[in-house]
């Protein structure tokens, strides 16, 4: 897909680790600019998780029309399909919460963006076993996925991609 034309699913990680920024209040209105483009979006669930960051739901609030998958894309048969996928492949997704939310948003980002060729977004380690990445790996899903500051640069959010925001395990990957 031409990278002019890539659109993203944003997971909670990422919206919430930009507050930790200097130019934060920037990378926000961007955000929703992108979202008002249809180049950007999340689901609802994200937003129910950016419940316990106030100032980063503070910020995207405005923009959560614009962000959020319409419901009849987030329940459509094909994202049902990958649903099931993931509940019978990665049930750790559904684990890692320890029970105390019974709608995490990853499955949902991960099916969303397979059915629907977003790359997906998300902070989690590249080469872990049990996280967002090694789902979107698997036959059936095959999503894109990135880190937050590859997005923020792929989008021209940043200028500039510092060496130091490349983490070494993802460098020096024999498969890359």
């Amino acid at each position: 897909m031409d990278r002019t034309r890539r659109r993203y699913l944003i997971d909670t990680d990422v919206l919430a680790l930009i507050q930790e920024r200097a130019d934060a209040d920037d990378l926000y209105a961007g955000i929703g600019a992108l979202a008002h483009a249809d180049t950007v979006r999340t689901v609802r669930q994200v937003f129910d998780e950016l419940k316990r960051f106030p100032q980063p739901q503070k910020k995207l609030q405005p923009f959560r029309a614009q962000m959020v998958v319409p419901p009849e894309q987030q329940f459509a048969a094909s994202v049902s399909e990958r649903i099931e996928i993931l509940g019978n492949k990665a049930s750790y997704l559904w684990e890692q919460t320890g029970g105390r939310n019974p709608d995490p948003a990853d499955p949902w980002l991960i099916a969303v963006a397979s059915a629907f060729d977003y790359t997906l977004v998300t902070n989690e380690n590249p080469r872990a076993t049990s996280r967002i990445p090694a789902a979107c790996r698997l036959p059936g899903i095959n999503c894109r996925v990135i880190r937050g500051p590859h997005f923020l640069y792929e989008v021209e959010l940043l200028r500039e991609l510092k060496p130091a925001h490349i983490h070494p395990s993802d460098f020096f990957r024999r498969d890359a």
